[in-house]
Order: structure tokens, then C-alpha cells, then sequence
């Protein structure tokens, strides 16, 4: 069995047996591969506690049975220990993974994909957690898998939307609709202009400059009740990590 070399992002971990450990991993180049750790939870040479979720890893691999890989070793590339010592990047970064467990499918892969999760994994682990990041990050996300709102022009009539008399979000239209046709667009919500120019430059910037990226308390209200629920419509069932996000940031 031929053994390979992988990057890879550990999204999802399950004990199995006494011994062994189930893995969910996003790779570059395999897309989200599902995988078994054979003497995982015993062995300290080839694992190290290394496939702990979030972390960065590179991993040597044979294909197994059942659509499973077997995962024979795994070194460290970044741990991204310091999310873990605050409540909200644990938070982001859960529902940060759990987007990408839920909505990718297995064996496909998507190298921007994995680019966007490690750079959002290390903004949580070296900055302060700002309600921007997961705001931007489901803007992306949803971008790269073929789900990128519309902002610019209505989702119904195509034409451009003129930002200053702000506009509605349909989430059954796929984007935003303007005036004229958010009578034909049940359970639209509003929407202000300088949201839609926010979510416009979030999904045009690079990502290097999202650290610096500062939306005002009407955009963050806006972005937070409109793209969880856009994200949430395209999946067609509820995330648990929002939920708990919800819960914990209501308090």
C-alpha cells in the first residue's frame, strides 16, 4: 500500500475503540478525506497528541477500506494552541470547521478552500477575535463554493442596485433585490447600502488585509442576523456551533 504526504487542517475527532482515533481532515490537494489513526491515543512517536481539531499538520497516509485513509503519522506545522485560551476564538474557529465538515464535499478538493481556513485558524490565533472574521469568512466561504452573494445588481431583475436607497436580502434569490422587486421576494429582509458595500469589499480584498478590516455596529448588526441564516438556507439545516455561539454571546 502506497504510503502519501499531505497538508492538512484536522476539522472533526472521534475516539474509536481503546485505541484508535477517528479523524475528519481539509486538505489542499484531497479535498475533506475522512480518515483512521490506528493506536492514536497510544502512541506517542507518530501522533503526539498532534490531531487535536485545529490543528495544522502534515500527515503520511495509504488509502484504506471503505473510502477511509489510513493515517499512519502526523507532525505538527502550527498548533494554534492560543485559540483555546479565549471563549470567542474557540467560537469562530468551531464554526470556522464545522462549515467546512457540513458543507464540502468528501474528495473534493478546493486549494482556496484550504488557504482561507489555515489564514482565518492563525487571524484567531494571533489576533484579538473580532466579529469581523466570522462576517468575512462566511462571505468567502460561500464565494468559493459557488454560493457568492449578489450585492452589486438585483438577485431578480439584474439590475444594479443603487447602494444609497438600500435594498432587501432574499435568501430563496441568492442575494440581494432592490425596491421594485421585494414585493416578489417573500421573507427578504432589509438591508442597508453600506452593508452591501462592506460585503462587497470582503469579497474583493485580499486576505491579508482582513486583520485591519473594521465594520461599523449597523454592519456587524446586519452581517450577523443576514449570512449565518444565508449560510445556514444554502445547507438547508442548522449548524450546532452557531447555536452555541449564539447562546454564549446572548448571555
Amino acid at each position: 500500500m502506497q504510503l502519501r504526504k499531505t497538508d492538512a487542517v484536522v476539522i472533526y475527532r472521534a475516539d474509536f475503540g481503546e485505541s484508535d482515533l477517528l479523524v475528519t481532515l481539509y486538505t489542499p490537494d484531497l479535498g475533506k478525506v475522512k480518515g483512521i489513526a490506528k493506536g492514536a491515543k497510544r502512541s506517542k512517536r507518530r501522533f503526539v497528541n498532534n490531531l487535536q481539531p485545529f490543528s495544522y499538520i502534515r500527515v503520511l497516509f495509504a488509502e484504506g477500506r471503505g473510502g477511509l485513509i489510513r493515517v499512519d503519522e502526523a507532525d505538527m506545522i502550527q498548533p494554534f494552541f492560543r485559540i483555546s485560551d479565549d471563549i470567542s476564538k474557540v467560537l469562530y474557529g468551531s464554526y470556522f470547521l464545522e462549515m467546512v465538515k457540513e458543507m464540502t464535499g468528501e474528495k473534493e478538493a478546493n486549494p482556496p478552500l484550504f488557504e482561507l481556513v489555515v489564514t482565518f485558524l492563525t487571524l484567531l490565533n494571533d489576533a484579538p477575535p473580532r466579529e469581523e472574521y466570522p462576517r468575512v469568512f462566511e462571505l468567502r466561504f460561500l464565494d468559493l463554493l459557488g454560493y457568492r452573494p449578489r450585492v452589486t445588481e438585483c438577485s431578480i431583475c439584474n439590475e444594479q442596485l443603487p447602494w444609497a436607497d438600500g435594498a432587501w436580502f432574499s435568501f430563496r434569490h441568492g442575494g440581494a433585490v432592490c425596491q421594485g422587486c421585494h414585493i416578489n421576494a417573500q421573507g427578504a429582509v432589509a438591508i442597508s447600502g453600506e452593508t452591501l458595500q462592506a460585503m462587497e469589499q470582503a469579497l474583493m480584498m485580499d486576505l491579508a488585509g482582513v486583520e485591519g478590516i473594521r465594520f461599523s455596529p449597523q454592519v456587524l448588526a446586519e452581517g450577523r442576523e443576514i449570512l449565518p441564516r444565508f449560510v445556514q438556507h444554502q445547507l438547508g439545516k442548522g449548524l450546532k456551533s452557531l447555536r452555541v455561539m449564539e447562546e454564549v454571546q446572548g448571555d
